[in-house]
């Protein structure tokens, strides 16, 4: 994916991120709306603690390897040199780790929808605060990647072109 400007890259990696981001949480009020109104489909509390600690270990272990892939494919595009060769990299691996991200929410919503347990909430709580604790912006991509000097300014301050700057008078 192309992007012309630094400006257009932040507006469409939010813009995929909030899609990504709201769609579970939709999902969610709407089971919880429904669990409201309902039974419980399993009863039983060993099989919720069964489920849960099931579900609690998928989660863990999908979420481990994406961000374990996520530092591997980003320590191999800090080498690239040209810094729209590592903005196409960081939105796809932005929008690959969010996805996974919306599934294992998906997954603690349909946990909470077998058995209404307050565990499962927290649970997809706790994933939307490490959700929201990673988001990217300006900073965090110079972090990211380590950008110094004029990429630096480029990627905090929104410029485009290189263009004759006047000094300052005074």
């Amino acid at each position: 994916m192309n992007f012309l400007s630094v400006k257009e890259f932040f507006y469409k990696v939010n813009t995929i991120g909030f899609i990504l981001l709201l769609f579970p949480i939709i999902v969610f009020l709407y089971i919880h709306i429904y669990a409201m109104k309902s039974f419980p489909i399993m009863m039983e509390v060993t099989k919720h603690n069964m489920l849960f600690i099931f579900l609690t270990t998928v989660v863990a272990a999908i979420l481990t390897v994406v961000n374990l892939i996520w530092r591997s494919r980003i320590r191999h595009m800090r080498s690239y040199l040209e810094l729209s060769k590592k903005m196409e990299g960081f939105f796809v691996l932005f929008v690959i780790r969010n996805s996974v991200y919306a599934v294992c929410l998906l997954l603690t919503g349909g946990g909470y929808y077998l058995t209404h347990s307050i565990y499962f909430t927290c649970a997809f709580m706790l994933i939307l605060v490490v959700l929201l604790v990673q988001w990217p912006g300006p900073k965090r991509f110079c972090r990211v990647f380590e950008l110094k000097g004029s990429e630096r300014d480029l990627v905090l301050h929104n410029w485009d072109l290189v263009a004759k700057r006047k000094p300052k008078k005074g």
